[in-house]
Parts: C-alpha cells; structure tokens; sequence
C-alpha cells in the first residue's frame, strides 16, 4: 500500500506540473472544456451542451469530472485538466497493484508502473482535455478485475467489473461495455475453457452495470428522444465504425506504425517479449495480455473511422508485457539485450529536444539540451557497465524529467499558437459581435463569453459537411448576410486562421477590416467604418 501511495503521488506530480501555463486549445480540447463550462453555468448537469445548444458528442462522465473540477479550482486550464492527470495516476498506481496481485513480484509490478506512466502517448494525454484517461482507467479496471475473477479469487470482482465497465459507457459510450466483451469472449475462446462463460456473474454482473447506465440514458432519451439515439448512437458510434471520418487514414496498417511509437522508450522491449511469446509455454498470465492488446488492435484497424487515442487501452497489457520481460532479463541476460531498451531511448531522448524547435517554443536550450545530453550518456554508462538493474528506473527517471521540461516550454508554446486566449485579450468585455473565417476557434468562446459565428458561403455551408455535419454545433450565418448586417456597427471583429488569410483577404468586404492582433495562428480583424 505504501509503494502503491507514493507511485500514485508521483505519478500525479508530474502530470500535473505546468498544467495551468497551458492555455486550452482547438479544436478538441476546447470541445470539452466549454462545455462542461457551460453545463456549470446553466445549472444543468445532465445533458451536455455547448454554444448552448444540446450536444451528443460523448456521455456525460467526462463533463461531470470536469465540473467537480470547475468547483474545486475555478474555470481554468489546470481545472480542465485535473481530470485527465488524476486518472492517468490512477492507472499508474492500479497497474501496480494489478501486477503484485497476479505475479506476486514487486520487481514486475514495479517495471510494468515505470513503463505504463512513461510511455510516450500515456504521459502526453495525461495532459489534454480529452476523455481517453478517464477511459484507459475504467477499461482496465473492468478487464483486470475480470481476470481476477477467472483465476477464482472471488466474484466480487466481476461486480467490481461490470461496475467498471459501466464507468466507462458513461465515460464513452457502447465500446466501454464492447472492449472488454470481446476480449473475455476471445480470451475464453483461445483458451478453450468453456466452462468459464457459466463463471461470469452474468445477471448480477449486468444487474450493477444497467444501475449504473441506464438512469442517464433513460433520461437523456425522454428528454431529447430520436435526436439523442440518432446523433449519439447514429453518428458519434456507427457511422464512425462503418464511415471513414479521415478517409486517409483508413489504412490497415494505422495503428501498426502508431502503437510502437505510443510505446517508446519501451517499444524495443515490447518487441522482443513478443517474439519471446511462442517458446514461453507457462506465460499463463501473459496469454490473457496478449488477447487484450491484441483484440484491442485489431477491433479499431477494422474501423473505418481512425484516430490515435483509440488503441491507448492496449498500452495497459503492453506494459504488463514489457514489465514482466524486463524483469526475467534482470534475472538471466546480458548486456546485449539492453541495447533493445538504449537504442529507442536515445533517439527518443533526442528527438523530444530536437521536437522543441518545431514547436515553435523558446526554452532555455542550454538546461534542455544538457538534460536530453545527460540522459542519454548515462544510458550508454549503465550499457557499458551492464548494470541492468538500473537501466529502467534511469531511463523512467529521464522520461519523467524531460516530460516537465517540455510542459514547461513545449506544451505551452504549442498550445499557445493554437489557441485563442491571448487573441481575445484584445476584444472589449462586452459589446462586440465576433464571427470567425474558416477553422472555428472554440477557445475563443472558452475565454471570452461571446457566441462566436462561423461564416459560410453558400459553396461552403456547414451541410457540406454531409453525414458529419451533426457534429458542428456552433451558430453559423452566410457571409454576405453578416457583413450587411454588422455593416454600421464599429465593434465588430472576426476572427482568422493562419491558413485562411489569402482566402479572407481576396473578400471584397476586407477593405473595411484591419487586423488589431495577431498571436500563434491567428489573427483578429476588426471593422472600420
């Protein structure tokens, strides 16, 4: 209990650090933010809104936290935030509790937190306002416990695990009960003990889950009815399984080149545990690992739509993995080995200080460059000398370290330029009409409290957007009708993407606007008459 305190504290600690010095950006963070600002403002907890009109983008779990946060710390960037740093420490901490449980090995359990809490992807979105923390942590939980509950250590832990799957419906819909079906169902399938399906707690398992779903979508559905079911379950779940929403990516190979690099600096290891996997016959544990990162793979490779964060919950089991490979090699290999774990940590090392200059940032070169330098010459130390025994906790020590520097500095330049906050420092309080031209700036409304227009032309008008189109709430109005409408008023300002300058410009109307300032990617014009 005591190593599971101090590595959540610490874990916290570093996820939270910055925090407050990284403005909120578009367009997906700001989505989240504003709208649990504004379910706190109306007084109305339950359906989630935003440039106040109803939005069925995701369940309301991620809003409440949000606003429990609002409540404790006020609207603030480290308040929307706090939710996403809290539960990747929470995992941190679960994991190792998880490991100890199945393996009863400090050492592993102790490897497996260093790798889950310094992953590349994990420790990134411990630091956004999104909702796959939140997510990773309720998944896991549910197919942990439900393991527990296969190895006959009580079926107080399927209802741990329907309660958890419950969670994270409410966090993110159908695939917070779907994940953890498929892989108990594939896990059972593979192992080909059918015995276990009559083990599962079924009735009073999904007795706990329905308590804990069903009292928010009942409500939702008497008080939106088809609306809700038909944006909610219609274009935010099936259309998104079955419809490319970037046909780009529609690629098979997608999360193939994604998930290694998610898992850096540990992809090396994860790598040589899999082709370790065939002639280890007794990794009883290691088999329910494998089908959980595995099913989760390849169930998001089969959907058309595609986004990086959707195979986060495979880095849990992954890190399980190359915990438990790390800590037989500590036991039974040479120096050889570790250059699987040097390698990839090197060149991350110095790809996250080179990274800084494409983020535009202004760090203090010389502490960033001396980190990265000093990291990665002690791990060629500790290569040298073979002492294995220190290679993890140095290189999660590095990790850690460079993590905070470019929160510091990274983070907050990039989130700078791509948000509206020091924009909006230039509006009067109150007063204005401010439209946008092209990529709509959700953080603008964030900060300032004025309903944003987007503006539209006839060509580009937001039905353009097709089956998609539900998913642009913002208030919108033709361009030509805008500009007559507002022709007489002085205090009228729109604002402008970097990549829609040339195209604002070339208006006829931009002859009666001038830019009054420019920060990060935009620019905001105001009216002279």
């Amino acid at each position: 209990m005591l190593a599971m305190t101090f590595i959540f504290f610490a874990a916290a600690a570093v996820y939270l650090l910055f925090n407050a010095s990284i403005p909120v950006t578009d367009p997906v963070e700001a989505n989240y933010a504003l709208t649990a600002k504004e379910m706190l403002l109306s007084g109305d907890w339950l359906s989630p809104r935003i440039y106040g009109q109803y939005w069925y983008d995701k369940p309301a779990m991620i809003y409440w936290l949000i606003i429990f946060s609002y409540k404790l710390f006020g609207v603030n960037e480290f308040a929307a935030r706090f939710p996403s740093a809290l539960f990747s420490a929470l995992s941190v901490s679960f994991i190792y509790w998880f490991v100890q449980r199945i393996y009863a090995d400090q050492r592993t359990a102790m490897l497996s937190a260093l790798v889950l809490g310094t992953s590349l992807q994990f420790w990134i979105l411990a630091k956004m306002i999104i909702t796959d923390a939140c997510l990773f942590f309720f998944v896991s939980v549910a197919l942990a416990t439900f393991y527990l509950g296969l190895l006959g250590q009580g079926k107080k832990w399927f209802i741990v695990a329907y309660a958890s799957s419950g969670l994270a419906v409410l966090t993110k819909g159908p695939v917070g009960i779907v994940l953890p079906a498929l892989v108990i169902f594939t896990y059972i399938l593979v192992s080909r003990r059918w015995a276990l399906f009559k083990q599962l707690s079924l009735i009073s398992g999904m007795t706990v889950f329905g308590a804990i779903v069903l009292p928010w979508y009942f409500y939702m559905y008497k008080a939106h009815g088809a609306e809700f079911i038909n944006t909610f379950l219609g274009l935010h779940n099936y259309i998104r399984a079955t419809v490319a929403e970037h046909p780009k990516d529609n690629v098979f190979y997608y999360y193939l080149v994604l998930f290694p690099l998610s898992l850096l600096p540990w992809t090396g290891l994860f790598l040589k545990a899999l082709g370790s996997l065939a002639v280890r016959s007794q990794a009883m544990h290691e088999r329910f690992l494998w089908v959980w990162a595995a099913v989760i793979l390849v169930f998001f490779t089969m959907m058309a739509t595609k986004y990086p964060t959707y195979v986060f919950p495979a880095l849990f089991p992954a890190a399980i993995i190359t915990g438990r490979y790390m800590a037989l090699m500590q036991n039974n290999t040479g120096r050889t080995e570790w250059l699987w774990l040097t390698i990839p940590a090197g060149l991350l090392f110095a790809g996250l200080a080179i990274g800084l200059k494409y983020l535009k940032a202004n760090p203090d070169w010389f502490v960033v460059y001396s980190l990265s330098g000093a990291a990665i010459i002690a791990l060629i130390w500790l290569q040298i000398r073979g002492n294995s025994r220190l290679m993890p906790a140095a290189t999660a020590l590095a990790v850690a370290a460079l993590s905070l520097v470019i929160s510091c500095y990274g983070f907050s330049a990039y989130a700078d330029a791509r948000s509206a906050k020091a924009l909006i420092t230039a509006l009067p309080k109150e007063g204005a009409i401010v439209a946008s031209y092209g990529d709509y700036p959700t953080s603008a409304v964030f900060y300032s409290d004025y309903l944003v227009i987007r503006l539209v032309t006839s060509e580009e008008s937001i039905k353009a957007r097709g089956i998609w189109a539900g998913k642009y709430t913002m208030p919108t109005e033709p361009e030509d009708v805008f500009y007559t409408r507002t022709l007489t008023n002085p205090a009228t300002y729109v604002v402008v993407n970097a990549h829609d300058q040339q195209p604002f410009q070339a208006k006829l109307q931009i002859q009666n606007f001038v830019p009054v300032s420019s920060h990060g990617k935009m620019t905001l014009y105001k009216r002279e008459l």
